[in-house]
């Protein structure tokens, strides 16, 4: 029974044009009513008057007049009122005498016989009546003037009657030219629904109202449970649509809301407006935290009526990309271990193959020796062990790649740092060691050359790595610092992202990143941390600088 009834419920296409059909025959029958009504009372009154200036025209009729006033001949009044009957399209034409006895009538056994209506208003009062009534001839609008002669007495009564059934043909007709009117007006406005209900399923993309109401729960449902904020804005810079998370966020509770008050969205708000572009992984202070921003507009028929804004805590994309740039790292630094020590194991198992014992021991001897140069100017000089074992698979990562990489003798960080400042440092070395080293092989081969120094001499950290690789224009400096920037040609998904983290962890601590020229012929990379942000057992700002 349930589907049965859901096969025969109208679409909404059948129930705009049911609904207009309904209004418009209503419409139209109320205003035929009142026509026709109206013509009813036009024709009527038209009549009247009519009877009324056939009625004079008899009174005033020499021959009717003088024969009246005689009573010689009653045969000519009789086929002059039928004359002016004939001529004037009255039903009839009666001439009575003051007595009210018929002189004249269409029907001859009628005469001399008295009138069926009274004539007292007219004989006695001398007035002009126009009355509707039954008479002989049947229902009929009728007139009737007092016959005067010369002397001004009254000697006899005209009365002319347009009989009702008559004008109601004459009506019929007036009536018809309605139908047909009818008719016409009725088929342009159905075609007027039916075009503006095809409309209007056209702009709701030909959804029934039950499939838009589940559309709008499941859209608040989806946004109920995505975890990042999301907000929507119209073109007017209103608030159409806001997920829980967000509203957290903008402390909004409705959807009926001013225009978002947040000046960094609202830039980015306008410049999607102005190109229809979309803006993706931007860095954004809002609402006193730090959230990578997509803005994506909204758009109909190439037109941009809005922007779709989802915020990530920068915190959590931090952290996973941390997490990442760490095991890359990590597995970089084993890579280039493994490598290095299967070209080491190879070449002592060729020497002691070919019997070359004492170059075996050579080999060993300053392989050793290397490797214990660089940890023993790692522990003297780097309190923390984190950042030594950074710089000593970084170390390891150079001979692979056949770059060199020197590290500063006088060289010191003896500053006692937090776990969470190491781990950022880290981060911050680690990044720009390998964008160093990429610089220094690309363009300057197995010459390739890298130099790291260090200092916590008065209130900040400095490090400073440069290379001999390719050397920065004053545009690319400017732009380095850019979310995504990359100097490599297939820049693109994927590439700076290494900056980017760098600059989040740089931020996280009130630190700079600046870039020079190196006096090795490429780039100096100057990393400024003040001590305060990094020591362990300071106040670390809330959110350093949120």
């Amino acid at each position: 029974m349930g589907e049965l009834r859901r096969r025969l419920r109208l679409g909404l296409l059948g129930q705009i044009v049911l609904l207009v059909t309904i209004l418009l025959v209503i419409s139209l029958l109320f205003v035929s009513a009142l026509f026709i009504r109206k013509v009813d009372e036009i024709v009527e009154e038209d009549a009247g008057n009519t009877a009324m200036a056939v009625a004079k025209l008899a009174a005033k009729d020499d021959t009717i007049l003088q024969h009246l006033e005689d009573r010689d001949n009653d045969d000519v009044i009789q086929q002059e009122s039928l004359n002016i009957q004939q001529n004037s399209g009255a039903d009839y034409v009666v001439i009575a005498d003051t007595n009210g006895i018929r002189i004249s009538h269409p029907e001859p056994e009628r005469i001399g016989k008295p009138t069926k209506t009274s004539n007292d208003q007219v004989l006695e009062e001398g007035k002009e009546v126009i009355y509707e009534g039954y008479g002989i001839s049947g229902y009929a609008v009728k007139a009737k003037t007092p016959i005067r002669n010369e002397s001004g007495d009254i000697i006899g009564v005209a009365s002319v009657g347009f009989l009702k059934h008559n004008l109601n043909d004459q009506i019929l007709s007036y009536l018809q030219e309605v139908l047909i009117w009818f008719l016409l007006i009725f088929a342009i406005g159905l075609l007027g629904a039916y075009l503006v209900a095809k409309r209007v399923k056209k702009l709701i993309y030909g959804l029934e109202p039950e499939e838009i109401s589940f559309l709008f729960k499941e859209k608040e449902t989806t946004l109920a449970s995505i975890k990042d904020a999301t907000i929507a804005i119209d073109r007017k810079g209103h608030i159409t649509s806001i997920n829980r998370r967000a509203q957290e966020i903008f402390k909004r509770k409705s959807v009926l809301e001013d225009a978002i008050d947040q000046k960094n969205l609202q830039s980015l708000y306008q410049a999607v407006l102005a190109d229809g572009e979309g803006r993706y992984n931007k860095y954004t202070f809002v609402a006193g935290d730090i959230y990578i921003v997509d803005a994506s507009p909204i758009k109909e028929a190439e037109e941009t009526w809005g922007v779709v804004f989802t915020l990530r805590p920068e915190s959590e994309v931090i952290d996973v990309s941390e997490t990442i740039a760490k095991m890359k790292q990590q597995a970089d630094q084993m890579r280039a271990s493994n490598h290095e020590f299967m070209n080491k194991l190879n070449t002592l198992y060729g020497l002691i193959s070919l019997q070359q014992y004492d170059k075996a021991l050579r080999l060993i001897s300053e392989e050793v020796e290397e490797q214990q140069s660089v940890v023993n100017v790692l522990m003297a000089s780097i309190k923390e062990p984190m950042i030594a074992a950074c710089l000593l698979g970084k170390f390891n990562r150079a001979k692979e790649l056949k770059v060199i990489l020197t590290i500063d003798e006088s060289s010191s960080m003896n500053v006692d740092m937090r776990p969470e400042a190491t781990e950022k440092i880290v981060t911050i070395i680690g990044n720009l060691l390998e964008n160093a080293f990429e610089s220094a092989s690309k363009h300057q081969g197995t010459e390739g050359k890298v130099y790291v120094s260090f200092t916590d001499l008065g209130q900040e950290l400095i490090f400073d790595i440069e290379d001999n690789g390719k050397r920065l224009s004053e545009k690319e400096k400017q732009a380095v610092l850019v979310d995504g920037y990359s100097t490599k040609k297939e820049a693109g998904d994927g590439h700076g992202i290494g900056l980017t983290i760098v600059q989040a962890a740089l931020e996280k601590m009130d630190g700079a990143l600046y870039y020079g020229d190196s006096e090795a012929g490429g780039t100096l990379a100057t990393v400024v941390l003040p001590k305060g942000s990094v020591e362990n057992g300071s106040d670390e700002r809330a959110d350093c600088g949120r």
